[in-house]
């Protein structure tokens, strides 16, 4: 790969010393039904917090974090899809400007692990090789749980996914996950050849990273 090509996956931003930086910008996609908790997991990811009220999403919406991978300075963008039905078509066309999707169910409904490969089959249906990754999310609500693990692990390895049960309310592997599934995106050659990734404003900061956006 060229030198410019390297350059074009990434921007340049300055930190408060004023000393240039390079630094990836990875957009992530997070999908799956209503309900399945993809709010609180972006929330718990780009704010290490968990909200017990309400914050089920009405379209579109975006959070992200500066974060360091294998010596990589990298933003990670989590947009927020709505899953309700009127949005699959938009959530569809967002499939070809981002760099990954996480496909997340409830562990507590079993409908929501059933629609996955439905989910699948729309990723797919793109046909442009794009990344994504598995997460079983609630994994703290033990006693109500209505998809075994072992039943998830062997689906995933059917489709050649990677799989984590997480829990945003109890933390539990929502850095593993994201921080894991944008390792895989760096190192892919998905990554490498979509180089128009790279960051549409040049002039954005660090001080900005966390305020929501327009997609993408």
């Amino acid at each position: 790969m060229s030198k410019k090509t390297k350059k074009q996956n990434k921007i340049y931003i300055n930190d408060n010393n004023n000393n240039d930086d390079e630094i990836y910008i990875i957009k992530i996609l997070i999908v799956g039904d209503p309900g399945v908790g993809k709010s609180n997991f972006i929330y718990r990811y780009t704010k290490d917090k968990f909200s017990s009220s309400n914050l089920s999403s009405a379209g579109f919406d975006s959070n992200s974090k500066e974060i360091e991978i294998i010596d990589k300075k990298v933003i990670v963008q989590l947009w927020d899809s709505a899953g309700q039905q009127q949005f699959k078509a938009i959530t569809k066309n967002l499939f070809t400007r981002v760099q990954g999707i996480i496909i997340l169910y409830d562990i507590t409904n079993k409908e929501t692990f059933l629609n996955v490969s439905n989910w699948i089959k729309l990723i797919q249906e793109t046909n442009n090789g794009i990344l994504y990754t598995l997460a079983g999310n609630k994994c703290d609500l033990k006693n109500e749980r209505k998809v075994d693990e072992e039943e998830a692990i062997k689906f995933s390895k059917e489709n050649n996914i990677d799989f984590l049960e997480t829990s945003a309310k109890m933390n539990i592997n929502i850095f593993e996950c994201v921080n894991n599934f944008v390792q895989k995106i760096i190192n892919s050659d998905y990554f490498i050849r979509n180089i128009s990734f790279a960051a549409q404003n040049t002039s954005i900061g660090r001080r900005t990273i966390n305020k929501n956006e327009r997609c993408c």
